[in-house]
């Protein structure tokens, strides 16, 4: 196991401050956006695993207060210096911190959990201490890789999973059955992003992303031909929401 804190700094060493707030098309997030849009309808969020604050701009230009927690200091200070950028200071808060030792007196309408799980050795623990962070009937959208994408029956993906830190990958029986166990009531799931967009993240074809995340249309063709892999080979990502059950 390498050490969590040295890296998730190595992780986020190459990251720079953002030049815009991403868009409903933008490339990279955009599958997850759409779910932000869908259920993220309260003003109170937590982010566990923040980075450098992307999905958090999008939500706080929405009319959303956000509390993102992060591990990486590097990631952190990005994300100060992008709040103070984008004059969103009084609706984003940024704390580096790992998440089992977060001690807060108050809970959230959302909490978002996005490629968060993978990375940790307990995510049982983890699950019960979301639980305790979330209001009576509040929301936690997951997203984790899944353990049905097509490069990983071709082999092809596990020196990827060892650079990104990922300890292991998820069915998504596995991932509700976790959330089922814990208090939480399954409201809504997707399995997204096929061969071809999860092919442009493994081999680092950095140069398509940039151009898909800078024009819409290209998002779109590359989303749509996924889209069609998606259908016949099969997900390379889970998005999951749950709902809190059982609190008074």
């Amino acid at each position: 196991m390498h050490n969590f804190q040295s890296f998730y700094e190595g992780y986020h060493k190459n990251r720079h401050l953002p030049k815009r707030i991403i868009s409903k098309k933008d490339f990279t997030y955009r599958h997850i956006v759409a779910v932000l849009d869908k259920f993220c309808l309260k003003k109170n969020v937590l982010d566990i695993g923040s980075g450098v604050g992307t999905l958090d701009f999008y939500l706080a230009l929405h009319g959303k207060t956000i509390l993102g927690i992060e591990t990486s200091h590097k990631a952190v200070k990005i994300a100060n210096r992008s709040l103070k950028n984008f004059n969103l200071e009084n609706k984003i808060k940024f704390i580096q911190e790992d998440f089992f030792k977060l001690n807060l007196n108050k809970t959230f309408d959302f909490v978002i959990c996005s490629e968060v799980l993978e990375h940790l050795q307990d995510d049982q623990a983890a699950i019960k201490k979301i639980y305790g962070l979330i209001k009576k009937n509040g929301l936690v959208m997951i997203t984790v890789p899944s353990e049905n994408a097509p490069l990983s029956k071709l082999g092809v993906i596990k020196k990827f999973d060892q650079i990104s830190g990922h300890l292991r990958r998820y069915t998504l029986d596995r991932l509700k059955l976790l959330l089922e166990e814990n208090n939480f009531k399954v409201i809504y799931t997707q399995k997204t992003e096929g061969i071809w967009r999860n092919s442009l993240y493994v081999f680092k074809l950095n140069l398509i992303i940039k151009l898909a995340n800078k024009f819409p249309f290209l998002s779109d063709l590359i989303t749509w031909l996924d889209n069609l892999s998606l259908k016949l080979l099969g997900e390379s990502q889970l998005i999951i929401v749950a709902k809190v059950v059982g609190k008074v």
